[in-house]
């Protein structure tokens, strides 16, 4: 009793002391196994990522996850999709045959996806995805998994507002050079709130990479008006147009502003100058995911499942933004 915790009103406390004393005298632990039989939980989860558990930036996401399972007595095992010799049906069947009590489905990049066929009876959570295809997302249904996304859309609309509250008026969005969904949400963003203030929104496709970003800013630096500011689908496009307009012989942010989004670790702090940025909530989407699951696997009784959770995308001000040069 005083090992697993069950000692109100049944032991003292001088006797939970020379138990407790005694076992750490012996070096003696409790059987996971014994606990798994009796409480017919093993007490560990699977997560399956593509990516994220090797990446430092969206690895907070698994971090989060993991300690939030360990602060509820569960340990986390992860099979990793970027290994070319595990596909998603043999990451189900390995950590099911290990018995995990519920599974996580994280993915690297915002997406949608059909969900991972698991076994009856194993509770499954979505991490920065949903099901569905790029153009739109699945109904929603009794049996779809709850799934927990960033607010791409808001996130840009936050990132444009910034720059229309410091007085600019020549904005350009550098946006991706595909149809993913988070190309197409931050766009959507953008345009819903520069257009909102009654101005015509700019957007660029210029693509994901510095390149891309050193490419697209050169090209708009030359036009006969260029824009005072720059909101840029990711950190490194916009790390690639700081140097274009250093290049150019222009300063960040006094003749240019830029804003990027992700805030990557080890990343966006350290451009000269530090990036005002639009975070990806990584970390609350892992504790909120991880909660959700162990909620469906203590659940007692059947119960509706949660539905789609969007995290807030909060910007980050550092000092790459600031008001439009006079003139």
């Amino acid at each position: 009793m005083v090992l697993n915790g069950r000692t109100r009103g049944t032991v003292s406390a001088a006797n939970q002391k020379k138990v407790l004393d005694a076992a750490a005298e012996l070096g003696y632990t409790r059987s996971a196994v014994a606990m798994s039989l009796r409480e017919r939980r093993t007490r560990t989860i699977g997560l399956i990522s593509d990516e994220i558990a090797t990446s430092p930036w969206a690895g907070r996401m698994v971090r989060a996850a993991s300690m939030a399972a360990a602060e509820r007595g569960y340990m986390m095992i992860t099979a990793d999709l970027s290994l070319p010799e595990l596909t998603l049906e043999e990451a189900v069947k390995v950590l099911s045959e290990r018995q995990v009590d519920g599974l996580l489905y994280g993915a690297m990049g915002r997406t949608r996806l059909a969900a991972p066929g698991v076994p009856a009876g194993t509770p499954l959570v979505l991490m920065n995805c949903e099901e569905g295809d790029q153009s739109a997302p699945a109904p929603r249904t009794e049996h779809s998994p709850p799934a927990v996304i960033p607010d791409d859309r808001q996130g840009a609309r936050r990132a444009a507002r910034r720059l229309l509250d410091v007085g600019h008026r020549r904005v350009v969005m550098l946006s991706g050079d595909d149809t993913a969904v988070a190309t197409r949400e931050r766009e959507e963003g953008f345009v819903e709130e520069v257009a909102a203030a009654g101005l015509a929104p700019r957007v660029v496709r210029a693509g994901w990479q510095m390149d891309d970003g050193y490419r697209a800013t050169t090209a708009l630096l030359a036009q006969d008006e260029p824009p005072t500011a720059l909101f840029c689908i990711r950190d490194r496009v916009a790390a690639g147009a700081i140097h274009a307009a250093a290049v150019a012989g222009l300063a960040v942010p006094q003749d240019l502003s830029v804003i990027g989004y992700d805030d990557e670790d080890f990343f966006a702090e350290v451009l000269t100058p530090p990036l005002t940025t639009i975070a990806l909530p990584h970390e609350e989407m892992g504790r909120h995911a991880m909660d959700t699951l162990l909620d469906l696997v203590e659940r007692s009784a059947p119960a509706p499942a949660p539905g789609l959770t969007v995290a807030e995308c909060p910007l980050v001000e550092r000092a790459s933004v600031a008001a439009p040069p006079r003139g």
